[in-house]
């Protein structure tokens, strides 16, 4: 990407430059106050420039703004499916997932108050009357699904993992990642002794979940009843 930046024009580069500060800014300021009591004013003064350049670059304001968002971290997570399964190919499907799972995890935990923010206002607009966010939010989980969708039908034909739609395997281990992240949310307001207390074992927990079930091997079913007796 940093290559593909340097080869555009001059005014080019300092065009993406200002929209990326004026992104980052948003992400701040969203983080901190929440989208809905988060203005425009607050967001163009964090990126330092006016009002005015702002609607420039966005001109439909604060919901423009917060689509882009969620478009940049679909860009971040489809990169890092293609790098986490695609640039390891002496690496098992099973570890390729581990991994995944472990660095979007991380980068989740690095943005909790971000991403608690997007996520309710992803819901809000899926289930909204306007059907423009409601195609834009369909088009961004779509990305995500096809994504998946090629390591998974490679280790189908590798014959790692079971004969499935890899679009259906995709989305449960999507769900699962959703599913965890949220539960992050809430473990500090209700104790949470029982969540894992870094990426790496919410990595393994999910890995082991997705790829194994909870159906236990003979050998772990005789040790539980021995113990058990």
């Amino acid at each position: 990407m940093q290559e593909q930046t340097q080869t555009l024009p001059r005014r080019e580069r300092e065009r993406m430059a200002r929209k990326t500060a004026m992104l980052d800014a948003a992400q701040e300021v969203f983080a901190e106050k929440g989208y809905s009591r988060a203005t425009l004013e607050e967001v163009a003064a964090r990126a330092e420039y006016g009002k005015g350049t702002l609607y420039n670059y966005f001109p439909g304001g604060k919901q423009e703004i917060l689509l882009a968002i969620v478009e940049h971290f679909h860009d971040e997570l489809c990169g890092l499916i293609d790098r986490t399964f695609t640039g390891a190919v002496d690496r098992s499907f099973r570890e390729s997932l581990a991994s995944f799972l472990e660095q979007t995890f991380a980068f989740f935990l690095e943005r909790t108050e971000l991403f608690v923010t997007l996520l309710r206002e992803a819901h809000r607009m899926g289930l909204s009357d306007d059907p423009q966010p409601r195609k834009f939010f369909s088009e961004q989980r779509e990305r995500a699904l096809a994504a998946l969708s090629v390591p998974i039908e490679r280790a189908i034909h590798r014959g790692e993992i079971r004969a499935l739609s890899p679009r259906l395997l995709a989305h449960m281990i999507l769900v699962n990642l959703n599913g965890a992240q949220m539960r992050a949310c809430l473990a500090p307001s209700e104790g949470g002794s029982d969540f894992p207390d870094t990426s790496r074992t919410m990595a393994v927990f999910l890995t082991d979940l997705i790829m194994d079930g909870l159906r236990t091997s003979p050998e772990m079913k005789d040790h539980a009843q021995s113990h058990a007796i």
